[in-house]
C-alpha cells in the first residue's frame, strides 16, 4: 500500500480553505513536504484538522495546496472516539517524550502532565516540544482527532479536577486488594465522563498521594505482577484503555 503523506493543520488555519481553494503553508511545513517528503507539484497530501476532518489536496508550483475537486474538498470525517480517554503522567527525567509518542499512536485523547511529590529534581516540563512530538505522531499515525495536552498541575490539584462521571483509576504497586487494570476494564459497559488513569512518579507516590486520591474517588488499579518504569507503566496502560475502548465499539 503507498504511503499516505498527512499534514496536521489547525481548523482555524482551514476555516475559509474550502472557498478559497488553497490552504497556504508555513516555511516548516513547505520545507518537511519538498525537501524532507520530496514531494513535487500534482503530489497528493492528505491534511488532518485534528478535530475529525480529512481533506484531500495538491502540492502546487507556487508552492501551497489546491483542494482536490476531483475528491472532494472534505473527502473524510469522523466523531470523535467515545468513551474519550485520558492519561495523567508524573513528570520523570526519562522517557516523557516516548510516553507522548506512543500515547498518541495508541489513541489516547488526553494528556495531563503532573508534578507529584516524589518527581525527581531533573524532571522536566517540556510542553512545546511534546506539542511538537504529539503534531508529527498525528500525521505518522494517521489519526483525524489530535491528543490534547493539558497544563501541568500539582497532585494535590489533580484530585479533584475530574467529576464522578468519569471513571478515575491510579496505578498502585504492591497492593493485593487492587484488581488489575484488564478486569477492571472488562466490567465497564458505559461511562458517561470518559476514563482517566494516572500514572505515578518514578519514585512511587507518597502515603499522602494515595489517601487524598481516595478521598477524592479515585480506585488502585494494578498493571501486573512485576515493578514497572513510569514510562512503562504509562504505554501500559494507555495500551490497555485503548484496547478495551476497541472492544466496546465492536460490541
Amino acid at each position: 500500500m503507498a504511503e499516505r503523506r498527512r499534514l496536521l493543520i489547525e481548523p482555524a488555519r482551514l476555516r475559509g480553505a474550502q472557498a478559497l481553494s488553497r490552504i497556504g503553508l508555513t516555511v516548516s511545513e513547505a520545507r518537511y513536504l519538498k525537501r524532507v517528503l520530496r514531494l513535487r507539484p500534482g503530489a497528493e497530501v492528505h491534511v488532518v484538522s485534528g478535530c475529525g476532518q480529512l481533506f484531500s489536496t495538491r502540492l502546487t508550483a507556487e508552492g501551497d495546496l489546491a483542494l482536490d475537486s476531483d475528491l472532494g474538498a472534505l473527502s473524510h470525517a469522523v466523531a470523535a472516539p467515545q468513551p474519550p480517554l485520558g492519561l495523567a503522567v508524573s513528570l520523570m527525567r526519562r522517557g516523557m517524550d516516548e510516553v507522548m509518542r506512543m500515547a498518541c499512536e495508541l489513541g489516547v485523547d488526553r494528556l495531563q502532565p503532573l508534578q507529584a511529590q516524589r518527581c525527581v529534581p531533573q524532571a522536566e516540563y517540556r510542553p512545546d516540544r511534546w506539542g511538537v512530538i504529539l503534531r508529527e505522531a498525528v500525521e505518522q499515525c494517521e489519526r483525524l482527532w489530535a491528543p490534547e495536552l493539558l497544563p501541568v498541575l500539582s497532585t494535590d490539584e489533580w484530585w479533584g479536577n475530574l467529576s464522578a462521571e468519569n471513571l478515575r483509576l491510579i496505578a498502585v504497586t504492591r497492593d493485593q486488594a487492587c484488581a488489575d487494570l484488564s478486569p477492571l476494564l472488562a466490567a465497564e459497559k458505559f461511562l458517561p465522563g470518559g476514563c482517566w488513569i494516572t500514572i505515578g512518579p518514578e519514585g512511587g507516590w507518597t502515603s499522602t498521594e494515595l489517601q487524598s486520591a481516595a478521598e477524592a474517588g479515585w480506585c488502585g488499579v494494578g498493571l501486573g505482577d512485576t515493578i514497572l518504569r513510569s514510562s512503562t507503566a504509562a504505554v501500559a496502560a494507555a495500551t490497555a484503555l485503548c484496547s478495551w475502548r476497541r472492544e466496546l465499539q465492536r460490541t
